[in-house]
């Protein structure tokens, strides 16, 4: 990824309210996800899960965890 691509795609996530640094955090622990997902078998990938977490996180598929639980 160009830097220049880089950079639109963090204005991007800027317009959506995520700063570059939260965004940082939200595709780590997405990597962390994805690889515990591989390491189950539960997924199959042919990158890297940090890029595979990127790509979600610019596609907008990562959610961000506000850390506040529903109480039942």
């Amino acid at each position: 990824m160009s830097d220049e691509l880089l950079e639109l795609e963090l204005e991007k996530l800027e317009k959506r309210g995520i700063n570059r640094y939260k965004a940082v955090l939200m595709a780590a622990q997405e990597a962390r996800f994805i690889n515990d997902q591989i390491r189950l078998d539960i997924i199959k990938a042919d990158d890297k899960p940090s890029t595979v977490a990127l790509k979600r996180l610019f596609d907008g598929r990562v959610v961000e965890d506000t850390g506040q639980e529903e109480e039942s």
